[in-house]
Parts: C-alpha cells; structure tokens; sequence
C-alpha cells in the first residue's frame, strides 16, 4: 500500500510465518490460477518512514507485501512490518480491498479500503476508504479515515505519485502528500495541523532485486490527531526489495 503493502521478519517472526502457511494453503486449494495473479515483495529498510514520519524510531525493519489481482479488477493484499511506537517494539499489520477499472483514454481508476493494526498497541488501530487514478508513470490517491490513529480525528490524506524512467532500470521517484484535519470528536480541530511530507528518490533493478534511495522531508508541526512527535523531520531512507 501506501501501495499496496507486507510480514515481518524481524521481530515477530510467528506473524511471518502464519502469514506464509495461509498464502501457502490458498494456492494449494484453488490451484496455479492463483499462482499467476498473486504476487509479493521481502524488504529491508534503514527507516520506516510512514507518509513521512519514521514509525521505527529511526531503526531498520523487515517486512513483506502480498497481493492478488483477479481478472475481474478485484484485488486484495496484505502488508506486516515491525514498527517502534511509544519505545516499545510492535508489529504494524494492513489488510486492503479494492476494485481498478479502466477508462477508454488508458486512465486507470480504483477505489477501497484498508484497515492498520498495531499489536499490543490497539489504541492507534484505524481504517481508511481511498478512490485514485493511475497513469503509466503518475498515480494518485484520496484517503479518508474517521479515526486516524485512534486519535479520535477524521482526516484526509491526499497523495501524487511519480516514476521517470531515467534509464533502463534507473527510475527517478518523487512523492507528495497532505495529511489534513477534518474534524474530531468534539468538533474541534483548532490544534490539529495540516501536514506535508515529500520524497525524491532514484531506484534500481535487476532481475527480482530492487533498491531505492531517497530523502523525506516532513513539516515538522504538533497534531492531536496522530503519534507525530518526531524528533527528526528529514532522513535519507535506503531499502532492499526482492519480488516474488
């Protein structure tokens, strides 16, 4: 996610392991069908920055992505990574749902839902619907969530992805995004400020392997409605990928 994401194989090797058994017993039971819509990443990451704020304290995780695509437009994922919240280690797990189509132009379109857990650490547990378009080398994406973070506060997050193929397999990446206040609870969103996070990045690959540099900047600002009290608003994330 935040396209579409992963388990981890840090800190919590059970999650990785259950996740695996069940993804392993779908193809078994429905067949190589399956086998050819179904695809996965095993990443490794110096910081797991999440829409600019690091969610692991500034420290390396491991986590995996897993998706299906039907011939249909359906598709599903899932996503698991070990994250650092409140100095305490936590798995953050996201389960999506959605529906692409496509317009006669080549536009494509979808719109879905997911759903972020954090074990041990429910209170910041929250869903989100989103709606976006995606181009060849453009995509982007409207979210809502009426809990963001648990922080009793909806939001809207609005995001624009971009790709240049530079070379071969050198692509340059660059990330916009808005994090803004709707309302809370109490109608009040006065301390609740709008926040922008931004990534320029150039990635790599060859064959299954795929590795990204990039630097994040996010407006370093005070808001009710998530966790965000980060120490350090700019970090130059390295990560590690192989598809499968």
């Amino acid at each position: 996610m935040q396209g579409k994401q992963f388990i981890s194989l840090g800190a919590s090797g059970s999650v990785g392991a259950g996740l695996k058994v069940a993804v392993a017993t779908l193809l078994v039971l429905t067949g190589s069908s399956v086998l050819a819509q179904t695809s996965g990443s095993v990443s490794i990451i110096s910081d797991y920055r999440y829409r600019g704020v690091s969610l692991s304290e500034g420290r390396p995780v491991a986590q995996i992505n897993l998706g299906y695509d039907s011939p249909g437009g359906w598709y599903a994922g899932g996503f698991a990574s070990s994250a650092r919240l409140d100095s305490a280690n936590t798995e953050q797990l996201i389960a999506y749902a959605g529906y692409t189509g496509r317009f006669s132009s080549g536009l494509s379109w979808e719109a879905g839902a997911s759903n972020a857990l954090f074990l041990g650490v429910s209170r910041y547990n929250y869903a989100e619907a989103f709606a976006g378009l995606t181009s060849d080398n453009f995509s982007g994406r409207i979210y809502f969530s009426p809990n963001y973070f648990g922080q009793n506060a909806r939001t809207m997050y609005a995001e624009i992805n971009g790709a240049y193929p530079f070379l071969e397999k050198i692509h340059l990446l660059a990330h916009i995004g808005l994090l803004h206040p709707i309302s809370s609870t109490d109608g009040d969103v006065s301390d609740a400020i709008s926040r922008l996070d931004s990534r320029l990045g150039v990635s790599a690959s060859v064959a299954d392997w795929n590795a990204q540099l990039a630097w994040v900047v996010i407006e370093k600002s005070q808001s009710k409605y998530s966790h965000y009290e980060d120490r350090n608003p700019r970090a130059l994330v390295l990560s590690l990928s192989y598809a499968f």
